[in-house]
This record gives structure tokens, sequence and C-alpha cells, in this order.
């Protein structure tokens, strides 16, 4: 069965436009649309070629300037941590959390968008920051939960002010809870852990303490969103596909557990297919806005500082001009001998581009992997109404009236 795309009025309007006028466009006087693939890896890797982090705060208040420190040194120490965590092992652990969440909702009415946020988030957050006092764990998972209903658009109506200073207390109280295990860390006081905030402990000499909790911070807000909803369109497409269904559940039930976890992709290269194609026709976020900050020029495009430009994996992944059938769900396309056709590289970036590509990629890729082994093998969804489950397109695509119940297989 195919998932046609629900396409609001101006992402149709931006595809017919790119169709006509080719893949660079003005929308408006000062926001450019970047919607070629070589025009928006070339644009994102000038915007981001000087990866400095601003200043400490302490020394901006003392009027003084902090050493220089590259983001690109915090990607390389999450990198090698993030080898670790994701072999074998911390896959097992990864699942681990997946089960124990999932079977905390079996039996229930669920809306089912919303228990993929809850499990994928819930599970990844040990990766990032893990064994904190109860107390500010729940003051991390509180800053999540409203980050991602504001991100989902839960409540509907726009938020009260009462509401935003919740919102910004929120992050306020989740970054004092990572200053204080990071300093805990750093003193002796609190025990060093195997998570992506461990190697930050390492840099804090040259670092400072309000960089590191920046850089922490900003990795618990990114699993608080998008790895979620990739998890949900998952779960749409399980319920959707029967025939793809069949063939992943015959190449995952011979599998043992320590065999997947090892190396999923190798063991099961049908569900890796599946995921990936998942990714193309699914993949968060719809756009990304940046605002030059400084002048750009790429080819013959010029951007001036404070200009914005507009890139979209979206777009990408379902125009006609690098992909065959683009909004038509096809596993398939992903074989080396392809009836759609090839994937152009600079056209699939599920994962965004280089320099700040998703450190957790390989991770990413893997645990929806466990996820498709866990709903087919151990879990099923019965959906209330598989008739009114439909994909919307917005600032995530998200599958909306998704309910039903999780029941053992």
């Amino acid at each position: 069965m195919d998932a046609a795309p629900e396409e609001p009025d101006f992402v149709r309007e931006l595809r017919a436009r790119c169709a006509a006028e080719g893949g660079v466009l003005w929308i408006q006087p000062d926001e450019l649309g970047v919607f070629a693939p070589e025009a928006a890896r070339g644009f994102h890797a000038c915007h981001f070629a000087d990866l400095t982090l601003a200043d400490k705060l302490s020394d901006v208040v003392r009027g003084q300037r902090s050493a220089p420190f590259s983001w690109k040194d915090i990607r390389a120490a999450w990198l090698t941590q993030l080898r670790r965590l994701s072999d074998g092992e911390g896959l097992r652990q990864l699942e681990e959390r997946m089960v124990a969440l999932l079977e905390a909702r079996l039996g229930r009415p669920l809306d089912v968008m919303w228990t993929a946020h809850e499990v994928v988030t819930g599970s990844l957050l040990p990766v990032v920051v893990k064994a904190l006092p109860a107390a500010d764990l729940a003051l991390v998972q509180r800053d999540q939960e409203f980050k991602l209903r504001r991100l989902l658009g839960v409540g509907g109506s726009r938020a009260t002010r009462w509401e935003e200073l919740r919102f910004v207390l929120g992050q306020v109280r989740s970054g004092n809870a990572v200053r204080r295990e990071l300093r805990g860390r750093a003193s002796g006081r609190r025990p060093r852990q195997a998570d992506l905030m461990d190697p930050i402990v390492d840099l804090l000499p040259t670092l400072g303490v309000d960089r590191a909790v920046d850089a922490v911070t900003a990795v618990i807000t990114a699993i608080a969103g998008p790895p979620g909803a990739a998890a949900a369109s998952l779960l749409y497409e399980l319920t959707h596909q029967p025939e793809q269904v069949a063939r992943l559940v015959e190449e995952l039930a011979p599998l043992s557990a320590a065999d997947f976890h090892a190396d999923p992709t190798r063991t099961a290269p049908a569900t890796h297919r599946f995921v990936k194609e998942v990714l193309r026709m699914w993949g968060p976020p719809m756009f990304m806005t940046r605002e030059a900050a400084g002048d750009l020029q790429v080819d013959e495009t010029r951007l001036k500082k404070g200009q914005r430009f507009i890139v979209s994996p979206y777009l990408l992944h379902h125009d006609p001009k690098h992909w065959s059938a683009p909004d038509t769900f096809a596993p398939e396309r992903w074989l080396p001998e392809a009836p759609h056709g090839a994937c152009p590289r600079s056209s699939y970036v599920p994962f965004g581009w280089a320099p700040t590509a998703c450190i957790g990629a390989g991770m990413g890729t893997a645990q929806l992997m466990l996820l498709c082994r866990l709903l087919l093998l151990r879990y099923r969804i019965q959906l209330k109404d598989p008739g009114a489950v439909r994909m919307r397109l917005a600032a995530v695509p998200m599958p909306v009236n998704f309910q039903g119940v999780l029941v053992p297989r």
C-alpha cells in the first residue's frame, strides 16, 4: 500500500516552483529557498564553515575573550564515545530500555504517535546523560516533554505568557540539572558514566562549564523530536505495508538477538532498506531556516549577512529530478540493481549535511531497526480505525488518528 503525502498548499507550491524554476529560488525578498542537492550542501557548508564556539558567559561578563574552542572537537569526542555506546552490548541495553517502556504501555489505548516519541526519547536519554538523580532526571524529562509538545503542536492554540514562562523555566531547570551533574563528575562527587556527557567532563578546563552545559543540553533537545518522529513514521509504515512486513519477518525471525545487535545493517539488509525508505519518505524535519552570519556565495547565488536561507530534506527526498516515483514507498529502490534508480548521494540527507550532520546517525538507524524487530517479533499494534490513520506534514511528518493498543504476540 503506497502512502502518498498529504501536502499543505505551500509545499505543493514550492514543489511546482522547483520544477519550473530550478531548486534555488527566492521565496521572499530576504529569504532564499535552496532545494537543489549540491546548492543545499554548499550553502550549509559555507554557513557552518566556522564552528568556533561563543565565548564563555563568565568571560563575557568580565569583558574578556575565551580561549577558542571548536564544535569539531566536541563532535570528535562524542563520535569516539558513540562507537562504544552503539556496539553490540550498547544496542542490547538500548533495546532493553525500549522493551521496558513498551511493556509499561501494553494492553491500554494509546496514541501510537506519542508512544513512539516516548519510547524512543526515553530510551535514548541515558545515552546522553546516565544515572541522573531522580529529581534532576524529572527536570530534564519535563523539559523534553515541553519541547516535544511545542514541536508537535499539542494543545493547538498559541501559547500563553504563562506557558511561555513555564517553557523558559523548564529549560533553565534542566540546564541546572546538567550543570550539577557536570560539576559533580568533575569534582569526583558523582561517578563517571558511559554516556555522551562523560567526554565533556574531560574538556571542561578549556571548554568551561557554560559551554559544556550548552553542548549537552543541545543533544538532549535534539533527541526530543526528530528521532521520535522517525519512529512514529516507521510504525505507520509497519501498519500499512503488509507485503513488506512479511519480508521483514522472514528476515528477522531466524536471527539471534546477539547476531542482530552485533551488526544490524549487515545481518538484516531488508530491514535496513525499509528504515532508509521511511527516512526518505518521512524524514524529519520538513524545513530548516538559517540566518546568514556573514555574506555567503555558492556558484552565482549570493546571500548577504542577515538574509535567510531555507533547506528541506523533504523536498530533496521527493524531487522527481533525482528520484524515480518519489512519492511511492519502495524500499527496493535501495537495492544495487534498483528499478527505481540509484540514490544520488547529495539528494539523501536524513541526518543533515556536513559539517554538522547528526553524530547519532548510526545509532539512530540501529534504533529504528531495533523497533522494527520488536514490533514484528514481540509486539503488534491493534489499530482502533486503520482507515482513519493518515500522514500530516507539519514541523515534522506525523501520523494522525493513530490510535491503537499494543499487545504481545
